[in-house]
């Protein structure tokens, strides 16, 4: 048994689930180190967000629903993009915390594209569409260029030009379709 899996085994809610949980992470750790690696291009970055993920599964063991092992590889997917999106942006807003000399950010004019009334929904909107969509809109809006959204996603440059103009044509669809 590895040092994780111990450590995972110290942490879970419930004891009588350790071989249910060792099953679990034997069957799923290469999924989650997968998607991870896709998105931080980095595999010690995958590895942590590996361990992030067990452990908050170790944690919430018995309430997570196991019967399905779709709906599980789904939501353990899931878990897996949504730490490395964090990673990342944490990293981003790290590298921007040591540029010296940056004026601050300043307010959103009256006549800016979106109003600050519409920065909520849109984000909301945006958490709400598939992944396929959604992954790249959330790097464009972190500051990604589109060839690093497509490195970090495994796609080509024209293919994330492609889903990011459907993304926010569903976007403003969905925008102006309650006004």
């Amino acid at each position: 048994m590895t040092a994780l899996l111990a450590l995972y085994l110290s942490v879970l809610d419930d004891r009588n689930f350790e071989e249910d949980f060792t099953e679990v992470y034997n069957t799923y750790k290469r999924l989650v180190y997968h998607t991870a690696y896709k998105i931080m291009d980095d595999s010690y970055l995958a590895e942590d967000v590996l361990q992030e993920v067990f452990l908050y599964v170790a944690k919430n063991f018995s309430k997570i629903h196991r019967e399905n092992c779709h709906e599980l590889a789904a939501y353990l997917v899931s878990c897996s993009r949504s730490r490395a999106y964090d990673m990342l942006r944490k990293q981003r807003e790290e590298l921007l915390e040591d540029v010296p000399n940056e004026p601050d950010a300043a307010p959103v004019p009256d006549d800016a594209a979106v109003s600050t009334d519409n920065i909520e929904r849109l984000t909301e909107l945006i958490g709400q569409m598939k992944p396929m969509y959604r992954d790249p809109l959330r790097l464009l809006a972190m500051g990604y260029t589109n060839r690093e959204i497509a490195k970090s996603l495994g796609l080509t440059d024209e293919v994330v030009r492609t889903r990011l103009f459907r993304g926010r044509k569903l976007l403003w669809k969905e925008m102006n379709s309650h006004e």
